[in-house]
C-alpha cells in the first residue's frame, strides 16, 4: 500500500493509510479467512466456515462510512491550506519546530553538548528551548550541507 501511494503521488508522509487503512482491511478480511471456531474465534473459509462474506460486507460498510465523512472533514481543510506544514516547518523538521527537543531528546548534558556543537553557550540545566531548537537546526543543516 505504501509503494502504491508513492506511485500515485499521494502525500502520506507517515504512511497512515498503509498502516491503518490497508493493514486494517487485511485484518478484517483475515478473520474471514483464518478464523477457527475450535480456537474460540471466527469461522474462516480455511476452516470450512462462512464468515468471509460478512467480513467483506463489513469492509464495504466501513469504507462507505469513513470515506464520505473523511471527505467532509478534509476537503475544506485542504481548501484552506491547513493540511500542509509551511516550507520552514518542512525544511527544519517538525521535531525541531513543534516537539521541543529539549524534552524529547534529553536535557542536561546532551542538550548542552548539542548547543556547544552549534557554537552556542548555555548552562545544561537552564538552556531555553529556542536555543536548543536553533542548535539542532544548525546541526541538521550542517549534516545536510
Amino acid at each position: 500500500a505504501s509503494m502504491l501511494l508513492k506511485r500515485l503521488k499521494v502525500d502520506d508522509v507517515v504512511d497512515a493509510f498503509a498502516v491503518h487503512g490497508a493493514c486494517g482491511l487485511w485484518g478484517l478480511l483475515a478473520a474471514g479467512l483464518f478464523g477457527d471456531k475450535e480456537q474460540g474465534y471466527g469461522n474462516g473459509v480455511f476452516y470450512k466456515g462462512d464468515q468471509l462474506g460478512t467480513q467483506i460486507v463489513a469492509a464495504i460498510v466501513i469504507t462507505l462510512w469513513v470515506g464520505p465523512l473523511s471527505a467532509i472533514i478534509f476537503f475544506p481543510l485542504k481548501m484552506l491550506g491547513a493540511l500542509r506544514l509551511s516550507d520552514e516547518f518542512q525544511d527544519k523538521g517538525a521535531d525541531i519546530m513543534e516537539h521541543s527537543p529539549s524534552k524529547a531528546y534529553g536535557q542536561g548534558a546532551q542538550a548542552a553538548a548539542g548547543l556547544q556543537a552549534a557554537g552556542l553557550q548555555a548552562e545544561a540545566s537552564s538552556a531555553p528551548a529556542e536555543a536548543i531548537n536553533e542548535a539542532y537546526g544548525q546541526g541538521a543543516q550542517a549534516a545536510a550541507g
